[in-house]
């Protein structure tokens, strides 16, 4: 037997365990797992050097299209794949630039412009933000693969403008809710929650003061609005049986209420992002560059948030990408929201977590890999090595050093990086997709156009 690539002296990181051994690839595919000397030949040969290997990481959290094109931002984030990602879960404007809502004739333009320009498979999800998105959620799972579906819990007033969006008060979120809860377990509603009408009343006299730098941003939309929207959005999920998803979390209190409710039964999770675990208020970067929704907190936060990982209150892990210049806007009020950070999420979970000993391998895989492809249901397709499942591959290099800098970033979209100067131990030194090469050494092989769209069904 021949097979099409063999990838020897892998150590192969699942959740549960690693193992020693040998990944046979055929037409894209994962076709076997080899523990013994006997393994086949094939055309090319990649030999791991008993490094460990774990599947292509899935980022469940990236926007594009927000501040720049979308056909710019799809050949932009071919920056991920140095990072170790090969699927993105992406955020492109549905429902909010829709006519009327509906994804018709809109859809097929976001999936074709990705499988024109991009390097990287991707899921997209659904915005909730007018009630023809409501309407029409079995409609779009149906047509167009979509199954989880985005609320923006801040679209209310002045924000709701900006956005675009119906008011998402709590009656739109009931509806919602209901809508989504008729697509059974393959129904997600994503939640960013922060209370937009406490926020309201108390940044314009925090503005007024003349702060320009984080902490004046983390006191203008402080911790516990957060929670008060989780326990909102919680409460719904209970009376409508609807599958909820709390992304970017990052406040201690909110935990507290999600892991309650899991204590319940209930089906509520979990994400947050690298930033809200080891950066903070205290971080040394400009305002505006660091200027994210939810802000940055502070030191305990970050540690309440590793806890949370391992104790499984959290159980996925984003980069929440989003594409902004330090020449947006100068002014910490005036900045729009949002920071790159697609391709440093493996290297910073590595370094941060493995290396200094707060996760584990496996637990690094669970959370960036297969819990991301089971919420998704893209699973087991993607976020494990397994026979049958797609030869989505990394090979990481613990050892290897670097320092994060914009200036060796590959992404350019944008100018800078919010890990300016991090010391980083732990790289990714290989990614393939469905069994192509796509970066080796930090060098780009992949070519414009392998990335393909994921439609997610109701089976």
């Amino acid at each position: 037997m021949v097979v099409d690539t063999l990838i020897k002296n892998a150590k192969i990181v699942s959740p549960e365990t690693v193992t020693e051994g040998h990944i046979a690839i055929e037409k894209g595919k994962v076709v076997g797992i080899i523990t013994d000397a006997s393994f086949p030949d094939a055309d090319e040969i990649i030999d791991a050097e008993w490094k460990f290997v774990i599947p292509g990481v899935i980022d469940p959290h990236i926007h594009y299209g927000v501040y720049h094109s979308c056909e710019e931002e799809i050949q932009d984030l071919q920056c991920a794949a140095y990072g170790g990602t090969t699927t993105t879960c992406s955020y492109v404007g549905l429902g909010a630039t829709a006519e009327k809502g509906s994804y018709e004739g809109v859809f097929e333009t976001w999936r074709d412009v990705w499988e024109k320009n991009a390097v990287l498979d991707t899921i997209f999800h659904g915005g909730m933000c007018s009630e023809k998105n409501i309407e029409d959620v079995v409609t779009n799972a149906e047509r167009y693969g979509i199954t989880s579906f985005k609320f923006l819990m801040t679209c209310k007033g002045e924000e709701a403008k900006i956005i675009g969006g119906d008011t998402c008060d709590d009656g739109f979120l009931y509806a919602g809710f209901k809508s989504i809860a008729r697509l059974g377990d393959q129904g997600l509603a994503m939640c960013h929650a922060e209370n937009i009408e406490v926020i309201g009343r108390i940044l314009p006299a925090v503005k007024e003061a003349g702060g320009q730098d984080l902490a004046a941003w983390a006191l203008a939309r402080p911790g516990w609005v957060e929670t008060l929207d989780v326990i909102r959005a919680v409460s719904i999920a209970r009376v409508t049986r609807c599958p909820l998803y709390f992304v970017h979390i990052h406040y201690p209190e909110s935990l507290k209420i999600i892991s309650q409710a899991k204590i319940e039964g209930l089906n509520v999770v979990a994400e947050t992002c690298p930033q809200y675990m080891i950066l903070n208020s205290s971080s040394d970067i400009a305002g505006p560059l660091g200027k994210i929704c939810p802000p940055l907190r502070d030191k305990e936060s970050n540690d309440a948030l590793w806890e949370a990982v391992n104790d499984g209150t959290i159980e996925f892990v984003g980069s929440d990408h989003c594409s902004t210049t330090s020449d947006m806007a100068p002014d910490l009020w005036a900045a729009p929201p949002g920071s790159p950070g697609a391709e440093t999420l493996l290297p910073v979970m590595l370094s941060e977590g493995v290396n200094k000993g707060r996760i584990t391998m496996q637990k690094l895989v669970e959370i960036l890999c297969e819990n991301n492809a089971k919420i998704f249901h893209i699973y087991p397709k993607k976020g494990v090595i397994q026979p049958g499942s797609d030869a989505d591959i990394v090979i990481v290099d613990l050892e290897k050093k670097a320092t994060i800098s914009a200036s060796t970033q590959h992404y350019t979209l944008s100018d800078y990086t919010p890990y300016e100067g991090l010391e980083i131990q732990g790289w990714p030194i290989l990614t393939m997709l469905r069994g192509h090469v796509i970066v080796k050494d930090g060098e780009m092989s992949g070519n414009p156009g392998i990335g393909r769209y994921i439609p997610r069904t109701l089976s």
